[in-house]
């Protein structure tokens, strides 16, 4: 619940010691509020005993701001400890760390021992394929705790794992045990590589180490489809042996059981809405679950039952607009439900409309199943129809929408949060809605000590940034002022400093340029349809007479 907004609050020493709690309680903590407490943590200066500090603090400094704790080996040990995924993955920030990892380690090539892969830790997972390559198996350990991969990586993972090369072996001599370890690579491994892999590792591995792995459903059901047969022969009824009894619908292997046609011929008079919710986790194909979708079809010819809706899990992206037709959907729960497996927008927009259509409220419950991922796709009919009081209990975040999006739920917060005007929690309630504040409410919120960010700055209203004052934008901005400098080349931010007087910008003593000299005027171009052949001629007129009009005008100021 730390916020940059309260920053102005407290004092410098009492900062500190907030830190080093987090710290003890092991806090998780966003980028933003990092950013906003390490600049509060070292506003006198470098404090001597980082390591009393979360590890993830770190990575918002450097190793000549650690030099009075540690040596740079102990800096980036802790950083490789640390959740790298605080910083975006292509930032200019995680890739200074990366390169200063490697200039303390003395790593000039692309070759990483198992000593330095240990110290730079999740840092591995920035390395590019060459690295990997370069390395053989000694970076495997710890890229397989990595979130994802670009590109090139997988296919140095794949390079790597396929020669056999490294300590774990070749694929065809792997265990169960041999999967458990190297389990964040499987949705990395491709069929030329899972097709090595013993079968009865890979069932050994899913019935006993499956639930604890960071794999999803569907990461999970490649494997699946590496255990079925690959020529699925058509079933002239269930085989013997197969039935679906109760014992099997509770095994969560039931999908290496079946081939798509049995899994079909099987299901003929079974009941399944009293397992839907419960099968659903289960690590079905593709093929399989579309043979649910078709069981489900079959069994309800007039639409499924709304108890049944709130069930249908991962079967939510096989439904057909047809299909949503023949709902009754009479609760915001079940919508949540509908969208709790986030199917793609179209799917979404068909949902929502006919929830809508069917004359139910836009509640707090069904703005926070739709929420920021499908707001965008409310139309303004449907905006104005949510009541502002929902809102309090929603959690949205418009910024990605149109700016009428953003004006009208703007107005919404506004009014929603209007009892909390003047606490400290009013910032940040109504700022995900900022987008679409109109300049005298900016002006306003300057006067509160917010410490707004800047990217939150850069995608206010245009004509409502462009209308602040240099000092408006740096009471906004607080602490977070020194941002600015890093953010001048985004548009919203270069067009306002192309807008300001250099001097004013000066007096903000944080390095912006680009703003207009003393004795210059900005003079923004006027955008004019393009005039009509009758017009022509008295444009053509016009500009042929600009040059004297110019000198009359001059000679009238000098002789005033």
């Amino acid at each position: 619940g730390f916020t940059c907004a309260v920053a102005n609050e407290m004092e410098a020493e009492r900062f500190q010691e907030l830190a080093k709690v987090m710290k003890k309680k092991n806090v998780k903590l966003g980028e933003d509020q990092l950013s906003c407490l390490v600049k509060m943590v070292t506003l006198h200066g470098i404090p001597k005993d980082l390591d009393n500090y979360p590890k993830d603090l770190l990575l918002f400094l450097s190793p000549s701001d650690y030099a009075a704790t540690g040596s740079c080996r102990q800096y980036f040990a802790n950083i490789g400890k640390a959740n790298l995924d605080v910083l975006q993955r292509e930032s200019s920030q995680r890739k200074q760390l990366l390169l200063e990892a490697l200039a303390c380690l003395q790593i000039s090539g692309t070759y990483v021992n198992e000593e330095n892969a240990e110290i730079l830790g999740r840092l591995v997972c920035d390395l590019g394929g060459e690295y990997i390559r370069s390395s053989g198996g000694n970076l495997m350990k710890q890229l397989s705790q990595c979130e994802s991969f670009l590109p090139d990586q997988e296919e140095a993972i794949k390079s790597v794992i396929s020669s056999g090369n490294t300590t774990f072996g070749p694929p065809v001599a792997w265990s169960a045990f041999t999967l458990n370890e190297l389990s964040g690579l499987i949705p990395v491994f491709d069929h030329s590589i899972l097709q090595k892999i013993p079968k009865n590792a890979l069932t050994f591995w899913l019935k006993n180490f499956a639930h604890d792995s960071p794999l999803s459903r569907e990461q999970l059901a490649t494997i699946v489809e590496e255990l079925l047969p690959s020529r699925h022969k058509r079933a002239d009824g269930c085989p013997p042996g197969k039935q679906i009894t109760e014992m099997v619908l509770n095994d969560d292997l039931m999908p290496i059981y079946y081939t798509p046609e049995e899994l079909h011929a099987c299901l003929k008079n079974v009941s399944l809405e009293n397992h839907l919710s419960q099968i659903l986790v289960y690590p079905f194909s593709i093929q399989q679950l579309a043979v649910l979708k078709r069981h489900l079809d079959e069994t309800y010819p007039d639409g499924y039952p709304e108890s049944l809706l709130l069930k249908l899990g991962s079967l939510v992206s096989f439904i057909t607009p047809e299909d949503v037709a023949k709902w009754k959907i009479t609760s915001a729960d079940v919508l949540a439900a509908l969208l709790k497996n986030q199917p793609p927008a179209s799917q979404a927009s068909v949902i929502i409309k006919r929830y809508i259509g069917l004359g139910n409220a836009l509640n707090a419950t069904a703005l926070n199943a739709i929420g920021t991922k499908y707001v965008c796709l409310l139309n303004v009919t449907e905006l104005n129809m949510i009541d502002s009081n929902s809102l309090k209990l929603a959690s949205l975040n418009p910024s990605a929408c149109s700016q009428t999006t953003k004006d009208i739920l703007y107005a919404k917060a506004k009014r929603a949060f209007s009892d909390q005007h003047y606490l400290p929690a009013y910032y940040e309630l109504i700022e995900p809605y900022l987008g679409g504040a109109p300049g005298v409410d900016l002006r306003a919120l300057s006067k509160d000590n917010v410490n707004m960010k800047v990217s939150t700055l850069a995608k206010l209203r245009r004509d409502s940034l462009l209308s602040l004052t240099p000092s408006e934008v740096q009471g906004l901005l607080g602490v977070n002022l020194r941002d600015l400098e890093k953010w001048q080349n985004e548009s919203s931010i270069r067009q306002w400093v192309q807008m300001q007087k250099q001097s004013e910008l000066d007096k903000l003593h944080v390095g912006l340029t680009g703003g207009t000299q003393e004795g210059y005027i900005n003079i923004v171009t006027p955008k004019f349809p393009p005039p009509s052949s009758a017009s022509l001629g008295t444009v053509a007129m016009t500009l042929h007479l600009l040059p004297a009009l110019l000198t009359s005008f001059l000679m009238m100021s000098v002789l005033s």
